[in-house]
C-alpha cells in the first residue's frame, strides 16, 4: 500500500477532525440520546484505530465511508446489546467522555432532535391503532414478535407485519426530515 493510502493515527486523527461531528450528529439522530452517540463516536475511532491495518487505502473520501461503516456496525452492535461497547476503548486505555447538561443540549440541537422528534410523533399519530401498538411494543418495550402477538391476541406473523409496515411507513414520513447543511 502506498504511504499515501496508510492509516497513520495523524490521518485518522485529521479525519475525527473532518468527520467527528458529522458522525455525532448522524449517531445522536439514531439514537436520540446524546451521550450514547458520544460514546458510540469514541467507540467508532477506538475501532478505526485498532484496524488501522485493514482499511483499505484511498483519499479522504474512502477513508469517511470506512468510518461511517464502522459506526455503523458499532451502532447495530450498540442496539442488539441495548448498550454501547467499550471494549475497545478500554483495551485502549480511552476514557469515556461525559458530557455535561450544556454540551448534551448543544449536540441534541446540532441534530435537531427537537424537531425530529415531534415528526416522529406526527408520523405515529398516522399510523392505523393496530400498527401503531404493534411498532410500541417492538421498539419501546423491546418485545419479541411472540409476545407482541399474544399482547395484541395476533398471529406472530400478523405481529411482524403490523411493525414491518409500520417501521417502514415512519422511514418514509421521516425520511424527507434532513439534519441542517454542513451537519450530516
Amino acid at each position: 500500500m502506498p504511504a499515501a493510502d496508510r492509516l497513520t493515527p495523524e490521518r485518522l486523527s485529521a479525519a475525527y477532525e473532518r468527520d467527528g461531528r458529522r458522525l455525532l450528529v448522524w449517531l445522536t439522530r439514531r439514537t436520540y440520546d446524546a451521550q450514547l452517540a458520544t460514546d458510540l463516536v469514541g467507540e467508532t475511532f477506538a475501532r478505526a484505530f485498532a484496524s488501522r491495518r485493514r482499511f483499505a487505502g484511498g483519499d479522504d473520501d474512502a477513508l469517511s465511508a470506512w468510518l461511517f461503516g464502522i459506526a455503523r456496525n458499532t451502532l447495530h452492535e450498540a442496539l442488539r446489546q441495548g448498550a454501547a461497547e467499550r471494549r475497545a476503548m478500554q483495551r485502549l486505555g480511552v476514557e469515556r467522555v461525559v458530557l455535561t447538561d450544556d454540551e448534551l443540549l448543544r449536540v441534541e440541537d446540532l441534530a435537531e432532535l427537537g424537531t425530529l422528534k415531534v415528526a416522529l410523533l406526527s408520523a405515529l399519530d398516522e399510523l392505523s391503532q393496530e400498527q401503531r401498538d404493534a411498532v410500541r411494543l417492538r421498539v419501546e418495550r423491546e418485545l419479541g414478535y411472540d409476545v407482541i402477538a399474544q399482547r395484541l391476541g395476533i398471529s406472530e406473523q400478523a405481529a411482524r407485519a403490523r411493525v414491518s409496515r409500520g417501521l417502514r411507513l415512519l422511514a418514509t414520513a421521516l425520511d424527507g426530515h434532513r439534519p441542517a447543511e454542513g451537519t450530516s
